[in-house]
């Protein structure tokens, strides 16, 4: 059986509440019952005492005028239980009652009550000896008499104040009570239907309650569960894409490094059949770039074996001079003007060649797509040396690769090294995710900045021992 939270919270408080407002109700409407009927009798034990001590004597007269003090009805007998005075008329058979009442001495005669029917009424009363006074008075016996419904309507109207208190109080705690448990149950519908909401693939978060409380921090895990859930999915998809890419990617490449095989060789047949020309340099420009294409294809279809490659010993500044020897032809076409600063000493690192070469040929493209986007001069500067650092701290090597070309789009600029990210409709963005990847396998750091109008590339490269202690092999290219 399903019992929904706001009657649980409810009905435990209003059980209590209305279990303590019962108590304190009760208790108060006792107290004034029983504080009324004090109050009644201790008038009518002042009124009794004003007639038996009173020097007047007791007449019809005086009789009426204490009734109308005390609301009592009183009846004076004579010592043979006749009536004498009285407020009230007794009949012979009421009479006979009154006179069977005890005869009581002294004030204690409220003590032990007797009642008297009328018919029309209903009496408590008692019998009082009134012994003579001034000589005058005979002996005889004083009966008073009071109406139990009046008796029992001033108890009342004593004791109403105190219920009606204890059943507004108990109104008011009702309604309070429904009040809190709709306030605390109507953020939890609502983390609820978040929680669906999420469950169906809704990621935004949750607006945050103003009230701090643990719902609060309810909400905060909430939110910071939806944010790790959509950097999750962004990683799932990451990955799914990236698996696809490898799979369509394998058989895509086995057919262009064929191609590229196919095209290598026939400019090396067409290098020997012909004699040197002013071209030889363009074919063998063109002859490296087929090279690199096919030896890149290779890796690819042996992808988990690459960084299980041997590294050697490589000069940084014959390796950016190879790649910077890939992209001129390309720079001359587009007429860009293309700079390499050199270092002015030997830049030594450990590294896979290949792959380091591919990092700088990668740059290098990116550069070149960049100024053929709206500079009127364009240019593209390659600088190469060491980097500051502190006394203590392991020398490094900088790369920069600066343009003047627009720079990144401000939507990409914080997720440049993330995979399939590029602000060119035939970009796939990959490029800087593999660069980043290679650099960091190296023990490097790359990244990027925008100074005035040039963007600049980095690449810092921890230089190697020129010692040949690391049984490296040292390749000049």
């Amino acid at each position: 059986m399903r019992l929904p939270i706001q009657l649980q919270l409810l009905g435990g408080m209003l059980v209590v509440l209305l279990a303590a407002i019962g108590l304190s109700t009760g208790s108060a409407a006792y107290v004034s019952y029983q504080h009324a009927r004090q109050v009644q009798e201790e008038n009518l034990r002042r009124t009794v005492k004003t007639l038996l001590e009173s020097a007047f004597p007791l007449t019809q007269r005086v009789l009426e005028q204490m009734r109308g003090l005390s609301g009592a009805e009183f009846v004076l007998l004579d010592p043979a239980g006749r009536v004498r005075f009285g407020t009230v008329e007794l009949g012979i058979s009421a009479q006979e009652a009154v006179n069977r009442f005890p005869l009581a001495e002294g004030m204690d005669w409220l003590d032990a009550k007797d009642r008297l029917d009328l018919g029309d009424q209903v009496y408590s009363g008692c019998r009082i000896r009134v012994p003579a006074r001034f000589g005058t008075d005979p002996p005889g016996s004083l009966v008073v008499l009071y109406r139990e419904d009046r008796w029992t309507a001033d108890a009342r109207r004593a004791v109403w104040p105190a219920i009606l208190a204890g059943a507004g109080a108990a109104l008011l705690a009702a309604a309070a009570a429904t009040l809190l448990a709709r306030r605390i149950v109507r953020p939890i519908h609502q983390l609820c239907d978040r929680t669906v909401a999420i469950a169906n693939g809704q990621r935004h978060p949750m607006p945050v309650p103003g009230r701090n409380d643990e719902l609060q921090d309810l909400v905060f895990a909430i939110n910071r569960m939806t944010e790790q859930l959509q950097t999750y999915e962004a990683q799932i998809r990451q990955q799914e894409r990236l698996r696809t890419l490898d799979q369509l990617g394998a058989g895509m490449a086995h057919q262009l490094r064929n191609a590229a095989t196919g095209a290598r060789m026939a400019i090396q047949l067409h290098q020997r059949s012909c004699p040197p020309s002013a071209d030889l340099e363009t074919l063998s420009v063109a002859l490296a770039q087929l090279q690199q294409m096919e030896s890149y294809l290779q890796r690819f279809l042996a992808a988990p074996e690459w960084w299980a490659e041997p590294k050697t010993l490589v000069d940084l500044d014959q390796l950016a001079e190879e790649a910077v020897g890939m992209v001129r032809p390309a720079c001359a076409h587009a007429q860009i003007s293309l700079h390499f600063r050199h270092p002015e000493t030997p830049l030594l690192v450990q590294a896979q060649k290949a792959l380091l070469r591919e990092v700088i040929v990668n740059l290098l493209w990116n550069a070149i797509r960049a100024v053929q986007r709206g500079s009127h001069t364009p240019y593209i500067e390659i600088k190469l040396d060491l980097a500051p650092s502190a006394p203590d701290s392991p020398q490094q090597a900088l790369l920069e690769v600066k343009d003047n070309g627009p720079g990144p789009a401000p939507a990409i600029r914080d997720r440049l090294f993330e995979p399939f990210v590029s602000d060119r409709p035939e970009g796939t963005g990959l490029g800087l995710f593999m660069a980043q990847r290679v650099v960091e396998a190296h023990g490097g750091k790359i990244g990027w900045k925008r100074e005035g109008e040039e963007t600049c590339f980095f690449v810092y490269f921890p230089l190697a021992s020129r010692e040949p202690n690391h049984g490296a092999s040292f390749d000049r290219g």
